[in-house]
């Protein structure tokens, strides 16, 4: 019952600030498109010279990207340097936006200016950054189990002639490793709570309190990941679902699906401000801030005449 309480808060306080969610949109997709252009840079010159090609972009399978780099050649690094600059300029962009949005969503009864948000992103952006780097740990920490998995079932029924157990155990590895990343994600959304509410800059104290909260509450922060993974899937499937349709047509379809395209990206950031909200509801009760310290009381002072 508490997960759903915090989902349906989380959703509650992500549309009381819909002035942050234009902006938030409006900077989201700036970051995104000066994320694509040194990636276009290199792509573009590759279209239309490949059939193949041509149909892996059109799908957006990643083995587009393999077809570049077999063409590209000598300009390799050009391409590796591409995918590095535009991973980076994706990275600064979202931890600076979340910087400046967290601490609105943290404090229910904050007001919203595009002053406060931006104000907010300066305080928080290398606390958030830092947060984002030691974030690494956990998930490399996640990889390494499920790679484990993977020798051992290899170990036990790598020799054999059916293949069915190491399939089964690989959609084993990848279902665990995904509510791993759910979880990790969903511990990091804590942490962010929690840096902007007590205003501390030690990143890494909250990074491994907040994987310790997950650890002492994992019912709680599983069901509220997945209300928040099964409304994300939902959403993935009706695009999908809408683009295949609209793909084909006209000028007009082209219109209807770029308005649709923007619109599943705005949801999406929905869903990540109702993820920060329901954190932030969830925060005080599963780890209340230590109460403050009682202030003595002033020692009356005695006016004495000699």
């Amino acid at each position: 019952m508490l997960p759903l309480i915090a989902y349906w808060s989380g959703l509650g306080r992500a549309w009381r600030r819909k002035r942050m969610l234009a902006l938030y949109w409006f900077f989201h997709t700036l970051c995104a498109a000066a994320a694509a252009l040194p990636l276009m840079a290199v792509a573009v010159p590759q279209l239309g010279r490949s059939r193949l090609g041509d149909e892996l972009m059109r799908q957006f399978d990643l083995a587009w990207l393999a077809e570049i780099a077999s063409a590209a050649g000598a300009a390799a690094p050009a391409v590796v340097f591409a995918i590095l600059a535009a991973s980076a300029v994706l990275l600064l962009g979202a931890v600076f936006l979340a910087a400046g949005a967290v601490p609105l969503l943290a404090e229910e009864g904050a007001l919203y200016s595009p002053e406060t948000f931006w104000r907010g992103a300066g305080r928080n952006f290398w606390p958030f950054l830092r947060l984002a780097l030691y974030s690494f740990i956990p998930y490399g920490a996640a990889f390494a189990i499920a790679g484990l998995l993977r020798r051992g079932a290899q170990a036990l029924w790598g020799e054999g002639l059916a293949a069915r157990p190491l399939v089964l155990a690989d959609y084993a590895r990848m279902a665990l490793l995904i509510v791993l990343f759910g979880l990790i994600s969903t511990a990091m959304d804590f942490a962010k709570v929690r840096l902007a509410l007590s205003g501390s800059r030690q990143s890494l104290r909250a990074c491994f309190a907040s994987l310790r909260l997950v650890w002492r509450n994992p019912g709680v922060v599983f069901w509220l990941w997945a209300c928040f993974a099964a409304t994300g899937a939902a959403l993935a499937w009706a695009y999908v679902e809408l683009a295949v349709r609209l793909e084909g047509g006209g000028a007009a379809l082209v219109v209807v699906l770029v308005l649709l395209q923007q619109a599943y990206v705005l949801a999406r950031i929905v869903l990540r401000f109702a993820a920060w909200g329901a954190a932030a509801e969830l925060d005080p009760i599963l780890r209340p801030l230590p109460a403050p310290e009682p202030t003595p009381a002033p020692v009356p002072v005695h006016d004495y005449q000699i």
